[in-house]
């Protein structure tokens, strides 16, 4: 028989408000449990800390720290800190949820910011009143939280490094937009730069110009396009992020060797 379907629909394992008041509060997360096992946890207020190979950070209020169960990371109630640690978290099977997770810490670190009054926040909320109230429609519902808080904290950081830094925040807004008509003087006005300054920062760290990336996401996407649909190659255009198809084609041809007509056609032909 044909190996199982992975089952891709994560759960809600635990979920606790607390308050901590001394160093007694102190865990290692190396065998603790099994790889699918992963947690948020949130500062309401005063501090936690979380210290992994990285080194040691506090949890201020208004953060959150991600871990899993078997990695080889401390967290806890820091001795320096002389207030009370309130906390809340969720704990989850990961499963379907893992690329995400993992997506989210490896671009932005284990400890994020989370703000009471922000988008995840009010997921984790809920979250945790379905729990307690076992109003979970299905596994399904659960699974869909799970995954709208993961992305919401996303968005959180990302709107966070336009101040902390903005090519990063300009980086994470191209590849978000690139099918929008936008311009670079658009982008680094957004950014809080001016445009040259934003070419020149942005190719040093990515190896690539503004222009260059928005121009690649928009023909990997219309190439995505040509062998998925029927639709026309200026519609294919206009919805990549092109002005035109004119525009299009020249670029196309000039990445692939082809124009999009005898791409679509050598693929149907294969």
């Amino acid at each position: 028989m044909p190996d199982p379907v992975p089952d891709p629909f994560s759960s809600v394992s635990g979920f606790a408000a607390e308050t901590r008041t001394h160093a007694g509060y102190r865990w290692e997360n190396l065998r603790r449990g099994g790889p699918d096992e992963a947690v948020i946890q949130q500062t309401l207020g005063g501090a936690g800390f979380f210290e992994d190979a990285q080194g040691r950070r506090l949890v201020p209020a208004g953060h959150a720290m991600l871990f899993t169960h078997d990695e080889a990371s401390t967290y806890g109630y820091p001795p320096e800190v002389t207030e009370p640690y309130r906390l809340r978290f969720v704990s989850f099977r990961l499963l379907g949820l893992r690329a995400w997770f993992d997506r989210l810490r490896g671009e932005f670190g284990a400890v994020l910011r989370m703000p009471p009054e922000g988008e995840a926040s009010a997921v984790l909320f809920e979250l945790g009143r379905r729990l307690e109230t076992r109003t979970f429609r299905d596994r399904f519902q659960e699974t869909e939280l799970l995954h709208q808080l993961l992305v919401a904290l996303y968005r959180e950081q990302v709107a966070a490094a336009r101040n902390d830094d903005p090519i990063d925040y300009g980086h994470h807004f191209l590849r978000d937009h690139f099918r929008s008509p936008i311009n670079l003087k658009e982008v680094a006005e957004r950014c809080g730069v001016s445009r040259e300054h934003f070419i020149r920062a942005f190719a040093r760290r990515h190896g690539e110009t503004p222009g260059g990336l928005m121009r690649r996401l928009r023909l990997e996407h219309a190439r995505r396009m040509l062998a998925a649909t029927q639709l026309p190659v200026q519609e294919v255009a206009l919805a990549s992020g092109f002005a035109d198809a004119n525009t299009f084609c020249r670029a196309y041809r000039k990445r692939y060797g082809a124009t999009p007509g005898a791409s679509r056609a050598l693929k149907r032909g294969g």
